[in-house]
């Protein structure tokens, strides 16, 4: 597989797109409810013919883009009461809230129980989230890294924030993994697709030809799993 970011110019809008060159027989291009746009090509189609056909399609990619901005909603904003749903390793779990004598949170049934009584349901969840980010991602670095020995590299610290462009980021100087945390709400190979993105940037610092060839040999379903995650929307 051959991955590449291109742009085409469409009246004074530039219309940057992700190529990617496959084993395929058709070419495909989706626009993303995040406006992103992926171009699915034949791995022996020249890349100028592709380009030509993105061109071409211009029209059709920026109506579908403002649809995406007038018509598509995120999630609206969590009020923290009982009915909501929230997502956790790709499950969502609808949230029921108890006043109580205790300061607690758990699983069970379908549920997320909070009972609140010094701290507010907000609190008590968004720490919950953290703590569950902070002991996952440590095991699925661990697990991923393993695959990683073989290059004699040093295991990238792991740093958990809140990014609002991206799913998780690699510091070159620091040797450091930055992981969204909205990620945790998301399934475990899809944390992990994010993981071996990043490990394979302690290799290749830019989205070259070698960086792919090296992410496609760990995780082979990474094209698969970034739609899932696309779909999450940041």
């Amino acid at each position: 597989m051959i991955a590449t970011t291109e742009k085409i110019e469409y009246g004074k809008e530039v219309i940057e797109f992700e190529l990617l060159q496959e084993d395929r027989k058709t070419l495909s291009i989706e626009v993303l409810p995040s406006t992103r746009i992926k171009v699915k090509a034949p791995e022996n189609k020249n890349r100028q013919d592709i380009i030509k056909k993105v061109q071409n399609k211009a029209k059709w990619i920026t109506k579908q883009k403002r649809y995406f901005v007038d018509n598509y909603k995120k999630p609206d904003e969590k009020k923290y009461v009982s009915g909501e749903c929230f997502r956790y390793l790709g499950k969502q779990y609808r949230l029921k809230v108890i006043k109580s004598d205790i300061d607690s949170i758990k699983l069970k049934n379908g549920y997320l129980i909070v009972e609140y009584n010094l701290k507010t349901p907000a609190k008590l969840i968004n720490k919950w989230y953290k703590d569950k980010a902070i002991s996952i991602f440590e095991k699925e670095l661990d697990k991923c890294f393993k695959q990683f020995i073989a290059y004699k590299i040093d295991k990238p610290s792991l740093k958990i924030r809140k990014l609002t462009k991206r799913w998780g980021s690699y510091n070159k100087n620091s040797n450091t993994i930055t992981m969204n945390i909205e990620t945790i709400k998301a399934n475990k190979n899809c944390i992990d697709y994010v993981i071996y993105h990043e490990l394979c940037h302690c290799m290749y610092f830019s989205h070259n030809k070698q960086f792919y060839t090296l992410l496609e040999s760990k995780c082979k379903d990474w094209s698969k799993l970034k739609n899932k995650l696309e779909m999450l929307i940041l």
